[in-house]
């Protein structure tokens, strides 16, 4: 999405400033540009779109100023994104505008720079850059969606050009969380990748696009893998290492029809990453792995739920605490003195909150160690 702000720090403009105080200006959403040379012929303006970022100079008002407050009231009651003033036949706000712009969150703009056309080309690549962005991220969206392998491999082939046997993924983030710092770290990384490609001869193709508040790496292999953790899966995270600081996850190589699964895997491992810090393999997660299937499983999940709202809705209505004990009882892998030592509870207080958990569950027959295996699946995710 563009916004006004983003409109503002564009390079074209020398100087760009609030012409009058405007509540939320920057965050505006802009869809399209436009520009006004003259008066309508018709004293018109339905020809401006809501949320439009609207250049002019104003200059057919310099003989009437009544024309430029007639123009900018109008502007703000279409609602356009902003309106840009470069400040020639009008150089203050009249008080109805200031007041128009104020009341309904239009914002309007005195600016100095280059010529419009240069002003709005850039604007224009900017606006066609992100549509292109939104239609990657819907792309990516419906695969991450259950689908088959032929549709996967299609829309892989739609978003990054792949073709070859299969795929690996990272998903990436900058230290700092800015558009800025992410867009130049997307360039350092597609070198990075590139770099990968041609020292790996088994390297089809690699690609790099934004996705949300991250960046997607993809690798696609001309051959499968000969071994469950590939050769290269090392030095992969060693490539990326050094495009500078950064939290990345890396996937398995998996067929280009399972590419759905590397995106998952990457961005579980990406998670995973934001506690540890760096690089996170895929392929060196143990207990995460599981706790991100779990996670991503509808079916799981649900079951998971169930177990977990039994307890938790007894707790409510006793005012116990079997819920806290349950995962304790977990963690500690069936251990009571553990679990005892967890809740600074004596054993055998453990020992009877045990009992009516089974109860609680309906599984009295199930051994303390049966009931661990189980509560341990209930709060893997």
């Amino acid at each position: 999405m563009i916004t006004v702000g983003d409109v503002m720090n564009m390079r074209a403009f020398d100087r760009i400033w609030l012409a009058a105080p405007c509540e939320g200006a920057a965050s505006r959403e802009v869809v399209g540009v436009g520009t006004l040379d003259h008066e309508p012929f018709t004293g018109s303006y339905d020809l401006f779109e809501r949320g439009e970022f609207i250049f002019t100079t104003l200059g057919f008002a310099a003989m009437h100023p009544d024309l430029a407050e007639e123009a900018l009231l109008a502007l703000i009651e279409r609602d356009v994104a902003a309106v840009a003033v470069k400040p020639v036949a009008l150089k203050a706000l009249p008080e109805k505008v200031v007041a128009a712009s104020a009341e309904r969150g239009v914002p309007v703009f005195f600016y100095e720079g280059r010529y419009m056309e240069r002003v709005i080309a850039d604007l224009m690549n900017a606006l066609d850059d992100d549509a292109a962005e939104w239609e990657r991220n819907h792309l990516i969206d419906l695969m991450l969606a259950p689908s088959d392998e032929q549709a996967v491999r299609s829309t892989f082939f739609t978003i990054a050009g792949v073709t070859g046997a299969t795929i690996q993924c990272l998903a990436i983030q900058a230290v700092t969380e800015d558009d800025a710092s992410l867009r130049a770290l997307q360039k350092v990384v597609e070198g990075v990748l590139a770099a990968y490609g041609d020292r790996w001869s088994d390297v089809e193709r690699t690609f790099v696009c934004r996705y949300r508040a991250m960046i997607l790496g993809f690798v696609s292999f001309k051959r499968p893998p000969l071994k469950a953790i590939a050769i290269s899966d090392a030095d992969l995270a060693k490539c990326i290492a050094t495009a500078g600081p950064l939290v990345c996850g890396i996937s398995q190589e998996v067929s280009l029809g399972e590419g759905d699964l590397a995106l998952r895997q990457a961005m579980a491992a990406l998670r995973t990453a934001h506690v540890e810090g760096g690089i996170v393999r895929w392929t060196t997660l143990r207990f995460d792995a599981f706790r991100a299937a779990a996670r991503t499983d509808r079916l799981y999940a649900r079951s998971a739920d169930l177990m977990r709202s039994l307890l938790f809705d007894y707790d409510a209505e006793h005012d116990s605490d079997l819920g806290v004990t349950a995962q304790a009882f977990a963690a500690a892998c069936g251990e009571v003195s553990r679990t005892a030592e967890a809740l600074f509870q004596h054993p055998n207080t453990v020992r009877y909150r045990l009992k009516k958990i089974k109860e609680v569950l309906a599984v009295q027959d199930l051994t303390d160690r049966e009931l661990a295996a189980l509560l341990q699946l209930v709060y893997l995710a």
